[in-house]
């Protein structure tokens, strides 16, 4: 996590966000900005939960936020449906967190999981 940096992440075709102390956003990649519907300039330095996307001010998302921030290290696999500003849409989140290695929380998204809406 130490290593991963802004140039690196614009390769990646998965989606990347990732938090500061404060919930605000500090890394938001092309992939995600793409999939998400969302300009890069709305999200960077907006607090993610409040600004972003508050259908994750839930205890399953936010709630694991907050325990890694609490505890310095979280490493989950979960699925997720984020419905704001955008039609729902469900992803594979890994949500990641070392405090030795870095300050951020990451999230790296992945939307797999197609609603029944799209199967028609």
């Amino acid at each position: 996590m130490a290593r991963i940096d802004r140039q690196q992440i614009e390769l990646w075709n998965f989606g990347v966000i990732a938090l500061n102390n404060e919930a605000k956003v500090v890394l938001f990649n092309s992939a995600e900005e793409r999939l998400s519907g969302l300009p890069r300039e709305e999200v960077l330095g907006h607090d993610f939960f409040t600004e972003v996307a508050p259908c994750t001010a839930s205890r399953l998302f936010r709630g694991r936020y907050l325990r890694a921030r609490a505890e310095g290290f979280l490493d989950e696999h979960f699925f997720y449906t984020f419905t704001y500003r955008i039609r729902p849409v469900s992803a594979h989140i890994h949500m990641l967190h070392d405090a030795a290695q870095s300050p951020l929380v990451f999230f790296f998204l992945d939307r797999v999981v197609p609603l029944f809406e799209d199967l028609g």
